[in-house]
This record gives structure tokens, sequence and C-alpha cells, in this order.
């Protein structure tokens, strides 16, 4: 296996596995009555876990305000994400079935974000990137109707 397969299965296939499971998870979770907040709170207790299981067996320590700041932003932004799905279950009767290729279509704003702010729209292929970005579009319209 070559190293960029190897990239692809452990920062692609293996998450969408956790991020599968992690949605079943979420419903779960909500079935039982779990308020938003201890929910969320929850949610952070098992990422202190993996945190500091990785911190403890990484020998790599490199951390600074430049990187602190934009890592608190996603953990804000997915937390307000988490926020919104779990009350489209618990409050609205949501079926995750339907809700998970929705919230993934954040696929297509991270990549509009990265064509811009890292450059990435010189290496990319824009033609299949919009062929692609027009199937995750159709895929969610076609789920939520």
């Amino acid at each position: 296996m070559t190293q960029e397969q190897m990239g692809i299965v452990i920062g692609g296939l293996l998450p969408a596995l956790f991020f599968g499971v992690a949605g079943v998870c979420q419903k779960w979770s909500n079935q039982h009555g779990i308020s938003t907040g201890a929910y969320l709170v929850s949610i952070g207790v098992g990422v202190v876990i993996v945190g500091a299981v990785l911190w403890a067996v990484n020998t790599e320590q490199k951390f600074s305000t430049a990187a602190i700041i934009p890592a608190v932003g996603m953990g804000l932004s997915w937390g307000v994400g988490v926020v919104l799905v779990a009350l489209g279950i618990s409050k609205y009767g949501a079926p995750i079935s339907q809700l998970a290729p929705l919230y993934n279509m954040n696929t297509l704003v991270t990549v509009l974000i990265a064509l811009f702010v890292f450059s990435e729209w010189k290496d990319v292929h824009l033609v299949k990137l919009l062929f692609g970005a027009l199937f995750i579009i159709i895929g969610g319209v076609l789920v939520s109707s």
C-alpha cells in the first residue's frame, strides 16, 4: 500500500466508520432524553479521553497560540453543529438517516473555503470537483425529500 493510499484509509475511510457510529450514538443518546448541555459535555469527556491518551503516547508535543485559536474555532463550530442535530432529533423528531446526509454536505462548505483560503483551486481538477459537488447536492435533496 502506498503512502497516499494509507493516508486515504487512515484519514478518510476509518473516520467515515467512526463518524457513522457517532451518528448512531447521537440518535441513541437523544432518544433517552439527555439535555443538550449534558449531551455536549458528555461528548467533550469522550474527546478529552482520546486527547489525553494521544498526548500521553505521542512524543511530539507541539502547540502555539496560532494553532490553538483555529482548533478552538473548530470545537465551537462542531459543538454548535452537534447541538443543532441533537435538537433536530429530540425536539423535532427528525430521523438520523435523513439528517446525516444533509449535515455531511458540510464537505461542500469545507471544499469551498479551502479552495480560496488555502489556494487549493490551483491543485484540484475543477470539473471533477463540480460534478462531485453536484452529486452530493442531488443525494442530499433525494434523501431529505
